[in-house]
């Protein structure tokens, strides 16, 4: 399928698919359809080829065919087909394509009257300007303008003015526009200090310093970067200055030209835990007192009797001396040596170093004695008289009333018998799974299953070991593509048959189980176990030429009963943009269109099976299936969009919900399921969540 106008079919995309979609989402949304005063056909003749067949497959219906099938005979297709058919190429194709098909919407032939198409160019152009793009009037017809794509100067982030300092969430999205446009500059390194950062704006409050030239005065803000204190100081002024040039160019788009400068600042550290009773448990200062302050430390000892062994890690010290130590990440801290017992003269600790030989680590310790009495964590050194004669000196550390302490870490480095190392951080394996691992490698699998099954108990076999897992990699799968944008596109662009519809068809297929559990509560099944996706009506499982339903299943049983179910995609729309009256949101579009579709489907599938109260199934050679199916009132189920379309700012919008609800608990016989809440109910299947 290609467009009337100049190839532009290699031409680089720049419309993104947020756009597209934010584009789609506002024609879908509108008071007149997108033909305008014209029909489909007409509209499309003037954009396209309507009759042009692929090369490689010149059998499959052209465009005009497809119109006269589907939206004129049988009406199955909603009206917001063009934007998922791909040979339109609206929603993928080269940004020309796009802007020609908004430039007819607006044409004086199209729109009803001059006012609804300046309402029209000005939404869009407000959607496209990110982009680069807007429609621009060149000549008038009778009066009446005609519109042109232009390419414009790109707007920047649509962020809602004013930027308030305590904005937060504004602030987040200019951090995140300044993130965007370092890695459009290959930055790498500097964007992703910006990944786990936080921005605030604050006042100078008058202890600016001004100079010769110096713009600052006390109403001077300056822009505050927080980051993790494991990366300050990474942040070098050339860091900075990338940093504070990017970030400065998007505040001056918003406004905030009073934002004179950037700091960058580690975040804080978490508080220690104190105890009730520490001023009596407290000693001698062990840091210095300057003018009344005492000055600041990070401890690096780690209590035994109350620490958490799990939260550490190896990481190479800050010193750069080239040793590793111990990390505690819940207390972000490195950890030197490990407290074995602790009194208010003096503690006994063991200290622990890391040392790197090839791709193993092997640790070194020492046992000392702390006097809390003195200030610092020196242990205090005697010096032995020279007498010009070999002596012979022992020093002793008692481990007696420390003993179970000492033993405990002993044992948990004895444990550490197996490295994870992700990235740049090392995660302990405790002795007892690696060694059953090690125990396990290579074993024959009758036995490793024979020796689990005695161990837990019950009828285990191999085939449930490959069901749960087989089932779990679903269960990840479906979350990635209810969750993960990037995971969805791929999967689309691999699917037979495009568009999102497709990919959620192809992974119902491979995943019957999902619908058998979680749509009525007893197993179900596809009809003769075939693809989900069959025809109903016309050459058919039961006779005839041909309505599609996205799938047609039996429950299992002694007499099975006929479920219908329409498949629509996560991102389509469950309640129209604008409410139809204060707090009342009406059905989408494609959500009153499913529930018709389906409706329909079955209404018209039992029509035509039969008017016995059971049925038989017959193969496509006339071989009747062993299956007894019953044909009344067969269920109908619409599997369509996401509940987190009425989360806004972090909160359930109430009268969305409502609405949401009060629809579909009224549709009779229709039951209308949201992808996260089949979703939820896949969980309970594989995990009991």
């Amino acid at each position: 399928m290609t467009s009337n106008d100049s190839d532009p079919a290699h031409a680089r995309p720049e419309i993104t698919a947020v756009t597209r979609q934010d584009i789609f989402k506002y024609l879908r949304g509108m008071s007149s359809p997108w033909w305008g005063k014209l029909d489909e056909v007409t509209f499309l003749e003037g954009l396209y080829d309507l009759d042009h067949r692929q090369p490689e497959n010149s059998q499959l219906p052209t465009v005009r065919d497809d119109i006269q099938q589907h939206r004129f005979n049988n009406y199955d297709l909603p009206d917001d087909w063009i934007f998922e058919d791909p040979r339109l190429e609206l929603a993928h194709g080269p940004d020309e394509v796009l802007l020609a098909f908004l430039a007819r919407m607006v044409h004086p032939e199209v729109a009803a009257d001059v006012e609804e198409a300046m309402a029209y160019v000005d939404e869009l152009n407000r959607l496209l300007a990110p982009d680069g793009w807007g429609l621009r009037s060149y000549e008038l017809v009778s009066g009446r303008p005609l519109y042109t794509p232009v390419r414009v100067t790109p707007t920047g982030p649509l962020i809602p003015l004013p930027l308030g300092d305590e904005d937060t969430g504004k602030l987040d999205l200019v951090l995140g526009q300044t993130y965007s446009l370092l890695d459009c500059a290959g930055e790498e390194s500097v964007r992703d200090l910006l990944r786990t950062a936080v921005l605030t704006l604050r006042r100078d409050g008058g202890f600016f310093h001004p100079m010769p030239g110096d713009s600052w005065t006390a109403d001077t803000y300056e822009a505050v970067l927080t980051v993790e204190r494991e990366l300050l100081h990474t942040v070098t002024e050339e860091t900075k200055g990338l940093i504070w040039r990017t970030l400065e160019t998007v505040l001056g788009q918003l406004g905030r030209t009073d934002v004179q400068g950037l700091v960058v600042e580690g975040d804080p550290r978490p508080m220690p835990n104190i105890a009730p009773d520490w001023r009596t448990q407290a000693a001698a200062p062990a840091t210095p007192i300057v003018r009344g302050f005492r000055l600041p430390f990070t401890t690096t000892e780690f209590d035994v009797t109350r620490g958490d062994f799990a939260s550490l890690e190896i990481r190479g010290s800050q010193d750069g001396d080239g040793l590793q130590h111990l990390y505690d990440t819940r207390a972000r801290r490195m950890i030197t040596d490990f407290v074995l017992d602790d009194r208010p003269q003096v503690a006994t600790l063991l200290n622990v170093t890391i040392i790197k030989k090839g791709d193993s680590y092997t640790p070194r310790v020492k046992l000392w004695k702390k006097d809390k009495k003195k200030a610092g964590d020196t242990p205090i050194f005697l010096m032995v008289p020279d007498t010009g004669a070999t002596r012979a000196v022992k020093a002793l550390v008692d481990t007696g009333d420390v003993h179970e302490n000492f033993w405990k870490v002993i044992n948990f480095l004895q444990g550490c018998a197996g490295l994870s190392t992700p990235g740049d951080l090392h995660q302990l394996v405790t002795g007892d799974e690696a060694q059953l691992v090690q125990l396990l490698t290579g074993q024959d699998r009758t036995m490793v299953l024979g020796a689990v099954r005695t161990a837990i108990g019950g009828g285990l076999t191999e085939e449930d070991i490959r069901l749960i897992s087989n089932r779990k990699e679903q269960l990840q799968r479906f979350e990635r593509l209810l969750t993960d944008p990037g995971y969805f596109q791929r999967a689309e662009s691999l699917a037979t048959t495009r568009g999102p519809e497709a990919v959620w068809q192809a992974f119902f297929e491979e995943n019957q189980w999902i619908f058998g559990y979680g749509l009525n509560l007893i197993a179900c099944e596809s009809i003769d176990d075939g693809k989900l996706e069959r025809i109903t009506t016309g050459a058919s499982i039961f006779g005839g030429a041909g309505k599609r339903i996205d799938a047609i299943m039996r429950s299992k049983g002694l007499i099975s009963s006929m479920l219908f179910c329409e498949i629509k995609t996560h991102k389509t729309e469950l309640l129209a943009g604008t409410p139809y009256r204060s707090g009342v949101y009406q059905a989408s579009k494609e959500l009153g269109g499913g529930v018709a579709q389906v409706q329909k489907t079955a209404n018209k599938a039992q029509q035509l099976i039969s008017r016995q109260f059971l049925d038989r199934i017959y193969e496509d050679d006339g071989t009747p299936i062993e299956v007894g199916l019953s044909t009344t009132r067969p269920r109908q189920v619409v599997v369509i969009g996401s509940l987190q379309e009425f989360i806004q700012n972090g909160a359930v919008n109430p009268e969305k919900i409502s609405s949401f609800e009060l629809y579909r608990t009224s549709i009779q016989d229709v039951e209308i399921i949201t992808f996260d809440e089949l979703y939820q109910r896949a969980c309970f299947i594989v995990e009991d969540r």
